[in-house]
């Protein structure tokens, strides 16, 4: 098997995995908007039941093009993401561990907008009065992470190329 796929079926599985246990196990342990401090306050646990977009905006849009937005456009991303992935080298791992963290946490919230009609976030972090980052999930973070991997290896490369 293919480097690449096998970082696609194996990380992919294992965040999407990771992400629904998670939101499983706080919507066994906490009710919607009840919260538990984790670390002094700085990380909060909590269940919130997001029906909007990041950090739950676009909620007061019309229902019918939430679903666009919600259901059609991750959806489109999706198939947008493998097809890029199909034309990967096999030895593009980094750019394969990025699109694969991505399309996993896309995956997560999906399952959640189609099983629930809401994603469950379920962790903040907060700076004491100052500033709170609203709440969020592993597959967030997977998209962040996968983000954050593709703009440093487009740097990286681009880089290599100047040189």
């Amino acid at each position: 098997m293919k480097k690449k796929y096998l970082i696609l079926f194996s990380l992919s599985g294992l965040i999407v995995t990771c992400d629904q246990l998670s939101k499983q196990l706080v919507r066994m342990l906490l009710l919607p908007g009840e919260y538990s401090p984790v670390l002094g306050g700085f990380i909060v646990l909590t269940q919130k039941r997001n029906s909007g977009f990041v950090f739950g905006t676009l909620q007061q849009i019309p229902e019918p093009l939430q679903e666009f937005l919600f259901i059609g456009i991750p959806v489109f991303a999706l198939i947008l993401i493998i097809l890029i992935f199909l034309k990967l080298q096999d030895d593009q791992v980094m750019t394969s561990v990025a699109l694969t963290t991505i399309l996993a946490g896309a995956v997560g919230n999906l399952v959640d907008r189609a099983q629930l009609g809401y994603v469950i976030d379920f962790l903040e972090i907060r700076f004491g009065d100052f500033f709170t980052i609203p709440a969020f999930n592993l597959a967030d973070c997977s998209i962040l992470l996968g983000v954050g991997i593709m703009f440093f290896n487009t740097l990286f490369h681009a880089r290599m190329k100047h040189a």
